[in-house]
Parts: C-alpha cells; sequence; structure tokens
C-alpha cells in the first residue's frame, strides 16, 4: 500500500528540500537588505565626503581672499617689501607691457624700486567719467580639485606713477622733497594665479595688471582727462628698472 508519494522521496527529504528553500529564500532577503544597506552607507558616505570637499574648499577661498587683501594693504600703505614676500620664487607678474620674472629679481625690481619711485599702488576711486562697468570686473576665485592650485580675479582701482625725466633744477628740487612725480588713475582687473608651496601656504605664482581705463586724474580733482601710457619698450639690465621681457603687442594690455 502507499500514501502517494513518488518513488525515491521520504518525508526527511521533503523537509531538507523544504529547509533548503526557506534558507535559499531567506538568503535572497538579506542580500537584497544588505545591498540596500551597502548602498545607503555609500550615498550617506559619498554625501559627507562632498560636503567636507564643500567646506574644504570654502576655508581656501577665504584665505586666498585674505592673502589678497594683505597684497592690496600692503601696496596701499607702501610696504614693497611685504608685497614681494607674497608671491613664489619663481612667479612672474605683467605690468604695462613687461614681464617680471623671479620674486628675489624681476618682481623686487618692479615692486621696489618702479612702484616705490612712481608711489604707485595706492587705492583711489575710480576717476569721475570713467567708471568701469561692475560687469567687466566681477570677482571670482577657483581653486583645483586637490586644493593644490587656484586662480582668481579681483577688480582694482589704483594711483600710478613715474618720476619726471628731466634734468632741470626744478625737477631735482621736487624729487628731493619727493615730488617730481606724474600719476594718473588705473582701473582694471588682477587676473592671479596661485600655488601652496612646500609647506602649505598659498602664494601668488603668476599676476597680470589687465588695465582696462586710464585717466589723468587725482582725488580732489573735478574732472578728468582720458590719457594714454606708453607700454615698457626697454628691458633689463639696459633699463635698470626694466622688465625681464616685453608681452607681445597683440596681447600687450591697454
Amino acid at each position: 500500500m502507499t500514501d502517494g508519494r513518488k518513488p525515491g522521496k521520504s518525508r526527511a527529504g521533503e523537509a531538507d528540500i523544504g529547509r533548503r528553500s526557506f534558507f535559499w529564500k531567506l538568503g535572497v532577503g538579506v542580500s537584497t537588505a544588505l545591498a540596500s544597506a551597502t548602498a545607503m552607507g555609500r550615498a550617506a558616505s559619498s554625501d559627507a565626503g562632498d560636503a567636507a570637499l564643500r567646506a574644504a574648499m570654502l576655508e581656501e577661498e577665504k584665505a586666498l581672499r585674505a592673502l589678497h587683501r594683505d597684497f592690496e594693504q600692503a601696496l596701499d600703505a607702501g610696504r614693497y617689501d611685504d608685497v614681494v614676500a607674497l608671491f613664489a620664487d619663481d612667479a612672474q607678474v605683467v605690468f604695462n607691457g613687461g614681464v617680471f620674472d623671479n620674486r628675489r629679481q624681476g618682481i623686487g625690481r618692479l615692486y621696489r624700486e618702479l612702484f616705490r619711485e612712481g608711489q604707485t599702488g595706492r587705492r583711489i576711486p575710480q576717476a569721475p567719467g570713467f567708471e568701469i562697468d561692475p560687469e567687466r570686473q566681477q570677482e571670482s576665485v577657483e581653486i583645483s580639485r586637490d586644493r593644490l592650485s587656484a586662480r582668481a580675479v579681483f577688480p582694482y582701482s589704483i594711483r600710478v606713477g613715474r618720476p619726471i625725466e628731466s634734468d632741470s633744477s626744478l625737477a631735482a628740487m621736487a624729487r628731493l622733497h619727493g615730488e617730481g612725480v606724474q600719476t594718473w588713475w588705473e582701473g582694471g582687473v588682477y587676473e592671479v594665479r596661485y600655488r601652496k608651496d612646500a609647506d602649505g601656504r598659498w602664494k601668488i605664482s603668476r599676476l597680470e595688471y589687465r588695465t582696462l581705463a586710464r585717466a589723468d586724474w587725482r582725488p580732489g580733482r573735478t574732472c578728468a582727462m582720458p590719457m594714454t601710457v606708453a607700454p615698457l619698450a626697454t628691458c633689463y639690465p639696459e633699463d635698470p628698472h626694466g622688465p625681464d621681457a616685453l608681452v607681445p603687442p597683440s596681447t600687450a594690455t591697454a
């Protein structure tokens, strides 16, 4: 007499199959749950990583803006040695058609000699009638993802000057009293590149004065007149204060 089971299968065998089926189904459920938890963990980790990166980038931007404030304040006060100290050893500055290379050489010559003699860099308002469109003076700071380099654009409005070249006794006397300097207003943007040094401090690696407007004007005057300034044309050492190279005319600033 049979109980209806197929040959070769016992109750124990059916129970074993049932257990295997139960554990297989349970395993699928656990695997799915684990996979879901892993994905959620990865998303949370990614979000946390992105938030940490954004926070780090904001701190770097604050440091770069503070460095630029130090640069402008030192220029405004005529502390040219402090200005030079903000540059990397192999940095470069482009000013009025000239390229000044190396912090200890060309850049030191530019600020310690050319700027000091011309009393250049003091912040002054924009000349009346020559105000620059704010759209052309938008600030920006961009930092590389590895946070080792950056670039920025900052507006400027400064007094620029150069000693009056004259052998007259009046000019000589004026120079003795700190005068004898032809001055004008310049406005434009600094186009700056930065990089970190071996100690992790930001340094200026390249700075270009992108001049957008000039005028014969100084604070206190009621009117300003347009003016042109000849770009630097003689290199060092022929010109003791000259640049190390000249910018090609097609790329020179206004």
